[in-house]
């Protein structure tokens, strides 16, 4: 999608107008939280203290992370333990040195830098069209809000695809790699690289990976495997009030029936997601989070920020069915009626699956391997 008018100056100008209007908006909507994250009431919190306590045995321990947040900002999240990788909490303790409120609006700016290096970076549609999208993003607003850190992995799907159109598919890998802070959202990326035999690729992300899980052994012990499985298994991590956009809470019966349907699902959208990866990088990276979202049951409405990489790649190069799908998860109106209509909650996972579907469906594949043919073979040339 490019700006086509005997006026592109105007057609620029009308962008700015309307990229000042969704930060308004944004604004306007945040307003009453602006005062809890000044004073750092966020999921920062979480992070905070795990980076607090990374080189010690109580990383995993609620009433340490508790203690620790009540110590930094008089204050204790309800379900904020960190259930993230030692590695995770390593990398966070500089930052965690610092007095909690400073702290605070670095990760901040670290959050904002991260969206900034996304739409500068990812190459579909024009950039100014990107960022006046992303001036109207509820789920951007959401991360900025809940202090996650959803925009630093867009950033790193970015840096890493940038890195692949200019033939440096280890480097790429080996930034891909730090997905595995959300490493469950990610997954399907591993099989995706060896089917699609990115040897090069595949060496950066499997090295990188295997050196962020022996870090994790090295900070925090032999059996942090453990701690960290019961960490995350802990139902206190999960959201009282469920904003996701994942099936798993909306498939009624028992949980065997419940758990074989999740699977079944699954199971198509990995191999609809494998079949085009193999073809196309572009795919192969922004496509795996939507393989994951409609199907775990700790995913939160700031991960629907994840969606749109391959929402804006449909925008520009969709079928017309498939650019509706990537329009409805990119505008705002869509997120108001999911996440304040009860009936209309499964919304999200529904266009999750349909943009993966239509985005797999042979007329975008090909116009996608066609128009990065020239992108491809220098890549290819590479590994």
């Amino acid at each position: 999608m490019r700006l086509a008018s005997k006026n592109p100056r105007l057609d620029l100008f009308a962008l700015i107008a309307l990229a000042c209007g969704g930060l308004v908006l944004l604004a306007v909507i945040s307003r009453p939280y602006w005062r809890d994250v000044a004073l750092g009431h966020t999921d920062f919190l979480s992070f905070y203290a795990g980076g607090r306590l990374a080189f010690t045995p109580d990383l995993y321990d609620p009433q340490q992370a508790m203690a620790e947040q009540l110590r930094a900002a008089q204050v204790m999240g309800e379900g904020t333990y960190f259930i993230r990788m030692p590695w995770f909490a390593a990398a966070l303790w500089p930052l965690a040195r610092l007095p909690y409120i400073p702290a605070q609006f670095i990760w901040q700016a670290l959050l904002i830098g991260g969206l900034v290096t996304f739409v500068i970076l990812w190459p579909r549609p024009s950039l100014a069209i990107r960022a006046t999208i992303l001036c109207y993003s509820l789920p951007a607003l959401m991360n900025l809000r809940m202090g996650q850190d959803v925009p630093l992995l867009l950033a790193c799907m970015a840096v890493s695809l940038a890195l692949l159109h200019r033939g440096k598919p280890l480097i790429a890998g080996l930034v891909l790699s730090l997905t595995l802070a959300k490493f469950h959202l990610f997954l399907p990326l591993f099989p995706a690289v060896l089917l699609a035999r990115r040897w090069r690729l595949a060496a950066g992300l499997f090295g990188g990976a295997t050196f962020l899980m022996t870090t994790s052994f090295l900070v925090n012990g032999p059996d942090w495997p453990r701690r960290f499985l019961a960490a995350i298994s802990d139902p206190a991590t999960t959201p009282r009030v469920i904003v996701t956009p994942s099936f798993y809470y909306f498939i009624h019966g028992a949980p065997v029936a419940r758990n074989l349907t999740i699977a079944a699902i699954g199971i198509v959208l990995l191999i609809l997601y494998l079949y085009v990866a193999r073809k196309d990088v572009e795919f192969l990276i922004a496509a795996a989070p939507l393989v994951m979202l409609p199907l775990l049951p700790h995913a939160g409405a700031y991960d629907c920020l994840l969606l749109a990489p391959l929402a804006l790649i449909a925008l520009d190069a969709g079928s017309r069915e498939a650019k509706i799908a990537g329009a409805l998860l990119l505008i705002p109106i869509t997120y108001f009626v999911a996440w304040s209509v009860s009936s209309w909650s499964m919304l999200i996972p529904i266009l999750d699956v349909a943009l993966l579907a239509l985005c797999a469906m042979p007329p975008l594949s090909a116009k996608l391997i066609g128009t990065a043919d020239v992108g491809r073979h220098q890549i290819a040339s590479t590994l």
